[in-house]
């Protein structure tokens, strides 16, 4: 194979972002070996008591789902998406996150320049019809794996006053 032939399996990202991320309202089950299961809700707030869930979507054609992150408190999950969204990677980076990341407001001003949106659940083509939703299976490790990565975050001296807003 000639290593100068464009690799066909190469992902086409809608934009400079590699993944785009949105809030929504949850719903969590656990089995008896502590998987996880949550089913995100785009069009229905689920009945009470829910939770708040940061989905991560591969920004590619169908987004499909990357990763959750699961929250109390829908401000504490809005704090969060601000937090971590600056260290998204970038084509234009290589596939790497910035080595000095956006602030939050300076994020969100370069999205809104660049006409870029966040996961838009009717550009899905698996979500149609009503009551639309996802759902996410997780192993313990990989939920456990995302408790520190909120964890890590809130950490930052940069994203901690947000979340305390």
């Amino acid at each position: 194979m000639n290593d100068q032939e464009p690799q066909q399996d190469q992902p086409q990202y809608l934009d400079d972002r590699m993944f785009v991320l949105g809030v929504w309202p949850i719903r969590l089950a656990r089995d008896a070996e502590e998987n996880h299961q949550t089913v995100i809700f785009y069009d229905t707030t689920p009945p009470q008591p829910s939770l708040w869930g940061v989905a991560t979507y591969h920004n590619v054609e169908g987004y499909p789902i990357a990763g959750i992150n699961h929250f109390d408190d829908e401000k504490v999950a809005r704090a969060y998406k601000a937090g971590i969204e600056p260290s998204i990677p970038l084509t234009s980076l290589g596939g790497q996150s910035p080595t000095t990341p956006m602030s939050p407001d300076d994020f969100a001003a370069w999205k809104a320049e660049n006409n870029l949106g966040d996961f838009d659940p009717d550009k899905a083509p698996r979500l149609s019809g009503k009551d639309r939703g996802d759902i996410v299976a997780q192993t313990k490790e990989q939920f456990m794996a995302g408790l520190e990565q909120v964890s890590s975050v809130f950490a930052n001296p940069k994203t901690q006053g947000e979340a305390q807003t």
